[in-house]
């Protein structure tokens, strides 16, 4: 049995693939496939998925170019069709090699304790500026945007971990059950709060009040009638059409970027989506966070 995640930047687990019995077979398991199908849903709409090297190839990057869809990941030196002068370069500490191809696939060496070999189809060689411990630090851009996101399915994997219900004696279709129910979902619902509420809380406190609530006597339970929620009388719509003609700023995004950086710098920051809301005036666009966040 094999069970691969799709998860977003903020530990969301959106998707999952279990592979079992009949279906896992070479054809079906492998890491280009694998990809393709958890992501289906997804595809021609712009968006940028980050991989590790054991799924990370041309293979992949040019399939899902195809899709509309960009692709970062750290690479295994042996794979095919890879320029020899960046992978057999040799580097100094903070030296960078580079090349990209007329599709525009950039493969990417930079030294840092070790060699660190990239592929990205949406980044070039440009060196980004970073400041660790009061010192600036000299990293490739990819390298900074794919850590920014390379921990999504990590860290919804400790989350899950922590006061895991899981037992060793357990029988694997029992271990799904409880994965999916008492770990993926649990999480999903405690990056969900978070990202709504001002005050954070700790996945395990989240646990906790989770089960106070369920467990809690019958006679103290209440059927409480609010007004609906004024973020479930609007909606979220993906504009029909070509994802470069759709992209519109984020209105709440531009706003804030405004009141930060003013507006030449406002332009650079803030995100385009092809989300808009259908209630409101002029049916602005929205990405998901700040459409939850100016309709709670």
């Amino acid at each position: 049995m094999k069970l691969f995640k799709l998860c977003t930047v903020p530990k969301y687990t959106c998707k999952l693939n279990l592979y079992s019995g009949k279906n896992i077979d070479a054809i079906n398991t492998t890491p280009t496939n694998v990809v393709m199908a958890l992501c289906e849903n997804i595809f021609d709409k712009g968006h940028t998925l980050a991989t590790d090297n054991w799924y990370t190839s041309l293979q992949l990057a040019y399939r899902l170019l195809e899709k509309q869809t960009h692709l970062i990941g750290t690479l295994r030196k042996n794979r095919r069709g890879l320029p020899k002068a960046v992978v057999d370069s040799k580097l100094q500490k903070g030296e960078t090699m580079a090349m990209e191809n007329e599709d525009g696939v950039t493969v990417l060496k930079w030294k840092d304790k070790r060699d660190v070999l990239m592929l990205s189809t949406k980044h070039s060689d440009k060196i980004a500026v970073m400041v660790k411990k009061g010192k600036q630090i000299r990293k490739p851009k990819v390298i900074l945007d794919y850590n920014k996101s390379k921990g999504s399915v990590d860290m919804s994997d400790q989350m899950g971990a922590f006061s895991s219900p899981l037992r060793k004696t357990v029988k694997w279709y029992r271990k799904l059950a409880i994965e999916l129910l008492l770990n993926t979902a649990v999480v999903n619902a405690w990056v969900m709060y978070n990202e709504n509420k001002q005050s954070k809380s700790s996945i395990v406190d989240f646990r906790m009040s989770l089960i106070n609530y369920l467990t809690r006597p019958a006679d103290s339970q209440e059927i409480i009638i609010n007004e609906r929620p004024k973020r479930l009388k609007h909606v979220l719509k993906l504009k029909e059409g070509k994802v470069r003609d759709t992209r519109r700023f984020c209105v709440q995004c531009y706003k804030d970027s405004v009141q930060e950086f003013g507006r030449k710098v406002a332009k650079n920051k803030a995100k385009k989506v092809s989300t808009y809301c259908v209630q409101c005036k002029g049916e602005p666009h929205f990405c998901l966070k700040c459409f939850n966040y100016v309709h709670r």
